[in-house]
């Protein structure tokens, strides 16, 4: 039998508005079709995740890092650095021509 897939994240405000007005794991489970045990380790890793935020913790992207993290300040220098070649190429043409 195929599992039915469900973003249970995007249900993450209503179960919440739910639980707050003393719905139990299983019934808030039989109104979206999944088991108490899923609507339980949902709520319990969606808190997990808010006590971290609310101790400061800054979470990470997930997957692999990138090879080379770029920046702000590095994308602006490289900005830089190519408007500087392409300023150059200007003065050398209009040099080339005989109006500079």
């Amino acid at each position: 039998m195929p599992r039915k897939c469900t973003k249970i994240e995007m249900l993450l405000d209503e179960i919440f508005r739910l639980k707050e007005h003393g719905k139990t794991y299983r019934e808030i489970g039989e109104l979206y079709g999944l088991t108490k045990e899923q609507i339980k380790g949902f709520v319990n890793r969606q808190n997990r995740k808010q006590r971290l935020l609310d101790q400061g913790y800054v979470p990470r992207p997930k997957g692999r890092p990138r090879k080379n993290a770029v920046d702000e300040r590095t994308l602006l220098e490289n900005e830089l650095i190519e408007l500087r070649m392409k300023v150059d190429v200007l003065q050398n043409f209009l040099c080339a021509i005989g109006r500079m």
